[in-house]
Order: structure tokens, then C-alpha cells, then sequence
């Protein structure tokens, strides 16, 4: 696995250092590398002393495992990523098997999810003596229903999180990322960085400027080039 680019160490450990709370991670659309670069972060900030406290709070597109139960490659990744320190049923509580939204697969199981339940799941142990890096990883874009009554907007500003946005490098993302953008500041989220994440191995490398220029000059930004694996593979 290739070194992060410095902006993104710089960040982490500026992260780390000022003992924030935590980050909700949040991409312009599905399938943008979410969990990649989730994944490729969480394990540089491993190495430090502070604890980390990944959650993936709903996640659809599961699937069954040798003993029936269900496995998101999604939790297993952030699982992975914080070193086994954190139990999976712990990271990713809510699980299910269609690969649709989160929203249509509780709704299909004919459970009665909402934003409650989302926040009890981020929850983390407050008497903990070291105070826990609260990592909070959405499915699908920042408007993307994750209940019946909460979109991934909605969770992020209950938990008053700042928004690290990922950008799929593809066609169309300059737009996508405005139109995030844009809705982040609406909902009043400080922006905690941006990541443009090559999709494919052809990604364009002038979205890159073109990004930049969009972006307000203290906005910590980094461009990760295409990877066709996981970061912790099978």
C-alpha cells in the first residue's frame, strides 16, 4: 500500500493532536471509494496512542458467511483498518443483505430503523480514559436516505460532526462536488478536507485543479490515484 500524500498525514495528525471529536465521511455518490480511503486513513492513525471508534452504522449489500451470519466487506475493511480493536458487530450493527439502500433493505426486512437508532450506534464509551476518535462512515452520497427519516445529511448534523467529503474521480465529478459541497455549507458542517479518488485507472489528473479551485484555500485536500484492490485484502 502506497504512503498517504503528506497533506493527508499533516491532516491526521493535526486530527489526532487537537482531540476532536470525530469525522463523518461522505462521498459525492456511491461507489466513490468511501471505505478506501476510510480504510487507508484509519490505518495511519492506528499507529498513534488514541483510540479509534469506527462506525459504519447501516450498511446494505451484505452477505451471508460460513455460519449465516451477515459480513459487510465495508465494516470488515474499518475493522481491518483499526487493527481488530474494535469489534465488527460493534462498527457496523445494522446489517442487510439486498444490495439497495440502506433505507429500501430495512424496509424490506420489515424493521422500523431511524435516527435514534443511527446515533445510539455512534455512540462511544465516554468514561474511556483516553477519549475515542469517533470515525462515522455513511453509504451513498450526502442526500442518500440511510432510514425512513434520515438521510446521511441528517446523521451528520445530529452528530455535529465536520464532513471529510470523497470525490470519485470520474466524469461528472466537478459538478457533484459543487452540488456536495454546497450542501454541506447549507446544513452549517464545517468541512474537515477533501479527498479526490481515482475510480478507475484512466481518471482524469486535471479534475484536480479544477477541484482546488473550487475549494476554499484552508480546506486540507489530497488526491489518491486508482487502486483495483482493497486496502486489506480477503
Amino acid at each position: 500500500m502506497p504512503d498517504l500524500p503528506p497533506s493527508l498525514r499533516d491532516w491526521l495528525d493535526s486530527l489526532q493532536q487537537s482531540q476532536a471529536h470525530g469525522v463523518f465521511v461522505t462521498g459525492t455518490d456511491t461507489d466513490v471509494g468511501k471505505t478506501y480511503v476510510s480504510a487507508r486513513l484509519l490505518s495511519y492513525l492506528s499507529q498513534s496512542k488514541r483510540p479509534l471508534a469506527p462506525r459504519k452504522p447501516v450498511a446494505s449489500g451484505c452477505e451471508r458467511g460460513p455460519d449465516g451470519q451477515l459480513i459487510s466487506e465495508d465494516v470488515r475493511q474499518l475493522y481491518l483498518a483499526c487493527r481488530k480493536r474494535v469489534a465488527m458487530r460493534t462498527i457496523g450493527p445494522h446489517l442487510y443483505q439486498p444490495a439497495i439502500s440502506p433505507a429500501r433493505a430495512i424496509a424490506q426486512a420489515g424493521d422500523d430503523l431511524n435516527l435514534t437508532d443511527l446515533l445510539r450506534a455512534c455512540e462511544v464509551d465516554a468514561a474511556a480514559s483516553a477519549k475515542p476518535l469517533l470515525w462515522v462512515e455513511g453509504a451513498g452520497g450526502f442526500y442518500s436516505p440511510l432510514t425512513a427519516d434520515t438521510l446521511n445529511a441528517d446523521l451528520a448534523k445530529a452528530l455535529g460532526l465536520p464532513v471529510l467529503l470523497v470525490v470519485g474521480n470520474r466524469l461528472g465529478c466537478l459538478n457533484h462536488a459543487r452540488l456536495t459541497l454546497e450542501a454541506i455549507a447549507r446544513h452549517r458542517l464545517p468541512l474537515a478536507g477533501v479527498v479526490l479518488n481515482d475510480t478507475h485507472p484512466d481518471a482524469d489528473p486535471e479534475n484536480e485543479m479544477d477541484l482546488i479551485d473550487i475549494l476554499p484555500d484552508e480546506v486540507p485536500f489530497a488526491h489518491l490515484p486508482y487502486s483495483p484492490e482493497p486496502v486489506f485484502q480477503t
